[in-house]
């Protein structure tokens, strides 16, 4: 009777634990619940070079309420910011232009990015180009 009893015990522990395996296997495949965004930038253009003041100009189309972009103007050779500004609201689509002043007058390589807040959990989406002003 021990054997039997014994066998008993061991083949319910397994099944249990095989439960609890198959549960956590399914909440692992649930997926996550925040919009997607397409930033599509049209000024300035990947590898442009531009004389004078300038304006970052583009889109951000989400596929539901978005939470705000941040767009900021770094020197690439040492990712210094020379210009940024963030825009905190609660909308679908953003239309992007924001002038710039250049103030440089050699050739110098910057970087834009343009990053979309999806949620207020931190979600992002980002856009780079890089560009030269002078």
């Amino acid at each position: 009777m021990k054997p039997f009893f014994i066998i008993a015990i061991l083949v319910s522990s397994i099944s249990l634990t095989a439960c609890k395996k198959d549960k956590s296997t399914d909440d692992s495949t649930e997926t996550e619940d925040h919009p997607t965004a397409v930033i599509t930038i049209t000024s300035p253009q990947e590898n442009d070079t531009i004389q004078g003041n300038f304006a970052v100009t583009g889109t951000i189309v989400g596929t539901g309420e978005l939470h705000g972009y941040q767009v900021t103007l770094t020197k690439a050779s040492n990712d210094s910011i020379i210009y940024q500004n963030d825009i905190d609201d609660h909308v679908a689509d953003f239309t992007i232009n924001q002038a710039v002043t250049n103030s440089f007058t050699n050739y110098t390589p910057l970087k834009l990015e343009v990053v979309a807040a999806l949620d207020h959990e931190g979600h992002t989406t980002t856009k780079t180009v890089h560009f030269v002003v002078h």
